[in-house]
């Protein structure tokens, strides 16, 4: 696995970092994740896109059972914890690069 998908060792300690940060002015990366409600979206055919989807989702179920167990797929809080998390860890890492 890459470097940038090895799962952070403390994601609570990034959570932390990131909330005693004012992030909404800092610029910070983000993620953009794209639901088709509607079935009418093309299917992604991007080699690096479509390889990278289940990386991203593996970070996501790891952070998301260390950061918030037994949260329900649905809960936005729990997301947006999670999505911190790898915004501040993963981007920042491909920044640098």
């Amino acid at each position: 696995m890459s470097p940038q998908y090895t799962p952070h060792p403390d994601p609570q300690s990034v959570l932390a970092d990131c909330e005693q940060r004012a992030l909404e002015r800092e610029g910070i990366p983000m993620f953009l994740a794209l639901e088709d409600l509607t079935g009418t979206m093309s299917p992604v055919t991007d080699a690096a896109a479509t390889a990278e989807g289940p990386h991203l989702a593996t970070l996501t179920a790891t952070y998301r059972q260390q950061l918030k167990p037994g949260t329900e797929d649905g809960n936005l809080a729990a997301l947006a914890s999670v999505i911190t998390v790898l915004a501040a860890t993963h981007l920042h890492e491909e920044k640098q690069a």
